[in-house]
């Protein structure tokens, strides 16, 4: 009868794993514990075959490929019977075979086991007995941990051989739990410093350095990791996170230098919406000023235009660039709220550069603080 339910059981459990995909992430090496209950052949054990007896055992692995383990185990414990002149025995058995893992999930592989070894039963002093021993099973393991793993395995073993065997064969089913540590360092794919199984971002580019769930950090916001920045600290949309440099071509000799071509005048500017100091935020003043301009855009049909944002000096480079850039961008948006087509306008933040006023004074700083309108 146990056979029966072994057979149903193992059929069930087979058929729950066939829908699975992908695969979890296990040690290449690991060592076991193993522990469960056995059922043993009656002719060994007579009407006590149905009794549960106790397992305790070790267990090897080493992962041959994505899908086949090698495995070596050696289980075994007392049995209690009532057979005429055997009484009690006890079963120690030592395998060694493969894992297919024919069904995988993101953190648990369903397998198939197929192994060789040895049986060895202890009936009395004078009746103890080796026999060559087939065994199948089917089971689950599950990630646990960073390295280590928790499994479940139902199995049957079958001796046959001479006439040592009452009936010449026996065969005995087993359930069994265990805990495996991985051996060596759990695997890390992106080399990160993060294992697999806590990595959330698996896929960061070598050198960025990440937070503790292996995830890219971007101090400055511009999209360049930290570990790649070059420029940390500065917002720069550039593939080094660094400005792109102001080259300047170097002033052909003996000729004198020529004289520089005037700027481009803006065609208005913008001094008089009066940004607060640190502030990027428009004050009622402006309402005027972005009228006209909004007024000569539409105009002008189809010409486009560069709305140019400066600070005063105070403060480090890096942070007057983004404030200008924010200034800029509060009056293009005020523009296209008031109808100028956003094709028509974009918004460009220069930091401190091109004062028109003296930084070293208050109105000169306050006349820095401005955004100009310039057709492209």
């Amino acid at each position: 009868m146990k056979q029966t339910y072994a057979a149903w059981l193992l059929a069930g459990m087979a058929m729950l794993g066939s829908t699975m995909a992908h695969s979890g992430d296990f040690a290449d090496d690991e060592l076991g514990l193993l522990l469960g209950g056995t059922w043993v052949d009656k002719e060994l054990v007579g009407s006590k075959d149905g009794n549960v007896n106790p397992l305790i055992g070790l267990r090897y692995g080493h992962r041959l490929g994505s899908s086949l383990n090698f495995f070596g185990d050696v289980v075994g414990g007392p049995n209690n019977g009532d057979v005429p002149g055997i009484d009690d025995t006890g079963i120690v058995t030592a395998r060694g075979g493969l894992e297919w893992l024919f069904a995988k999930g993101d953190h648990y592989d369903w397998f198939l086991s197929g192994g060789l070894g040895a049986m060895y039963v202890y009936v009395n002093d004078n009746n103890d007995f080796f026999e060559p021993m087939l065994s199948v099973g089917l089971g689950q393991v599950w990630e646990m941990g960073a390295n280590d793993s928790i499994r479940w395995e139902v199995r049957a073993d079958h001796a046959y051989g001479d006439g040592d065997l009452p009936g010449n064969e026996l065969t005995n089913f087993q359930l069994l739990v265990g805990y495996s540590w991985g051996l060596g360092a759990p695997a890390d794919s992106d080399g990160d410093g993060v294992p697999n199984r806590k990595d959330q971002c698996p896929n960061t580019p070598q050198g960025a350095k990440v937070d503790a769930k292996g995830c890219p950090l971007d101090s400055d916001g511009d999209g360049v990791f930290d570990g790649l920045d070059k420029c940390p600290t500065v917002y720069a949309k550039t593939p080094d996170g660094c400005p792109l440099p102001v080259v300047v071509a170097p002033t052909p000799e003996p000729a004198p230098a020529p004289a520089p071509a005037p700027a481009a005048a803006p065609l208005m500017t913008l001094g008089d919406v009066n940004f607060a100091f640190n502030k990027a935020t428009l004050t009622p003043a402006a309402d005027e000023k972005i009228d006209k301009a909004v007024a000569h855009i539409k105009q002008m049909d189809g010409e486009k235009y560069e709305l140019k944002g400066y600070t005063d000096s105070t403060g480090s480079d890096a942070y007057n660039l983004k404030l200008s850039q924010k200034r800029a961008d509060a009056v293009r948006n005020e523009m296209i709220k008031r109808g100028v087509p956003a094709d028509r306008i974009t918004a460009t933040g220069y930091g401190e550069a091109n004062p028109v006023g003296d930084n070293a004074t208050k109105a000169g700083r306050a006349q820095n603080r401005r955004v100009e309108l310039f057709g492209r």
